[in-house]
């Protein structure tokens, strides 16, 4: 299917929200929903949106430009259309791809805008006051519409056409708000940005919504209000993601260096420094809709880091003792860490949820269960103490715990899905 984005408002459409452009965010939205064949509309020329978006091959795309009445050209089946002022959730898109015929997506619990008035599921008209929730500034439409779509203001020509064809009102607010990848319940977000004011509600809102729910007690209470801070205030800087995963792993070598030479203090505490920049890449990702296939990649390199830091802690304690004991532990703190991360990924494959977040007790347990943020804090208590066995040692403990009570857990879960039981418990 192919997909238009109305740019007519060319300032708008090119309006930076965390330093990319309105447009260029809808065109990494439509390239997550797979839709890879976009018309750009532009009032006259579209020279700077040209300018700005190429001809998409940088994203995998392909881009065309038109003025509304060419628009007939560029089309000969069903499409999406989106006002290039919008910020909207993936999964609208997604929706709306699938959804039979025309539709017009709207927003039940959102009564300020311009309001979709819905009959028995069917859109009767747009209206500027009085409705059954807000227009979201999306529509898939059919050849036949087109001829109406020639003014600049998308809205309009919709509140023309909607009373003459059947479009089927789609209701964002009744998405599915699970989302997989930050393990936990997202309503679906939208934008219609016309000011600064809506910028920075939007960017808000996007910061918020990348924060990942089932996190242990450190990341939630420690590191999420000040990964939240930094986010908001590098969002519009020229900062990638990519380059903030750099830095975060040029740091955690540090780390694993500063253990091997046995400076415990300095590297437990640089640790810190670690978790914090963990988090900032995917956050970024997510507030610019950047996030990618390829970034998912990042949780491997972080296993390969952060398990070096154990065998660096191990190494460095068998210098100190002189004894084969401490390698033992950081043999068995590895193995029951690769084992429980197994299993946690094993469950998320086959039921399509993290095993973290499938039901209350395993929300709970993510609180304290064993992963890099809860041992950077027996590294310190044993730097602090002069203890640092005891800290290994704690390691391989809560790792193993940890790798237990996950199989334990995934083993019921999975059984009681075989068995067709619904109830999370």
């Amino acid at each position: 299917m192919k997909a238009v984005i109305w740019a007519t408002d060319e300032s708008r459409a090119l309006a930076r929200l965390c330093a990319v452009p309105l447009a260029k965010r809808l065109l990494q939205a439509l390239r997550s929903a797979g839709l890879l064949d976009v018309t750009i509309v532009a009032k006259s020329d579209g020279r700077r949106l040209r300018d700005e978006l190429g001809d998409g091959g940088d994203l995998g795309m392909r881009l065309s430009y038109c003025a509304p009445h060419q628009l007939s050209e560029h089309l000969d089946g069903p499409f999406l259309v989106i006002e290039g002022n919008c910020v909207l959730d993936e999964r609208i898109i997604e929706g709306l791809a699938e959804v039979k015929g025309m539709a017009i997506a709207f927003d039940g619990h959102a009564k300020e805008g311009m309001q979709v008035i819905v009959e028995g599921g069917m859109v009767r008209g747009l209206s500027t006051s009085g409705g059954d929730g807000a227009y979201v500034g999306a529509c898939r439409c059919a050849p036949e519409v087109l001829r109406f779509l020639t003014g600049p203001d998308l809205s309009a020509s919709l509140a023309e056409v909607a009373g003459r064809f059947d479009f089927v009102a789609f209701d964002v607010a009744a998405i599915e708000p699970y989302v997989a990848e930050i393990r936990r319940e997202l309503p679906t977000l939208w934008f219609r940005i016309e000011s600064g004011e809506d910028v920075e509600r939007c960017k808000r809102a996007l910061v918020e919504g990348a924060q990942k729910r089932t996190l242990d007690i450190l990341a939630w209470y420690f590191n999420r209000p000040i990964e939240n801070w930094i986010t908001y205030h590098i969002a519009d800087l020229p900062i990638t993601p990519n380059l903030m995963s750099v830095l975060t792993y040029v740091v955690a070598l540090l780390v694993a260096l500063l253990l091997l030479s046995g400076q415990l203090l300095p590297a437990s505490l640089l640790s810190f420094a670690v978790n914090v920049m963990d988090g900032l890449d995917g956050k970024l990702a997510r507030v610019r809709g950047m996030a990618t296939k390829l970034g998912h990649l990042e949780h491997s390199l972080d296993l390969l880091y952060e398990q070096s830091w154990y065998i660096a802690l191990a190494w460095a304690v068998h210098r100190l003792r002189g004894d084969l004991l401490p390698l033992a532990l950081g043999f068995a703190a590895l193995l029951f860490d690769s084992f429980a991360r197994h299993v946690s990924m094993q469950f998320s494959q086959v039921m399509g949820v993290s095993l973290a977040d499938y039901a209350p007790f395993d929300r709970l347990f993510r609180r304290f269960d064993g992963r890099r943020n809860i041992y950077t804090i027996y590294i310190l208590l044993g730097a602090l103490f002069s203890v640092p066995f005891y800290a290994l040692a704690a390691i391989a403990l809560h790792a193993f715990v940890t790798g237990a009570v996950y199989v334990v857990r995934a083993a019921k879960h999975l059984r009681d899905a075989d068995r067709g039981i619904a109830a999370r418990g």
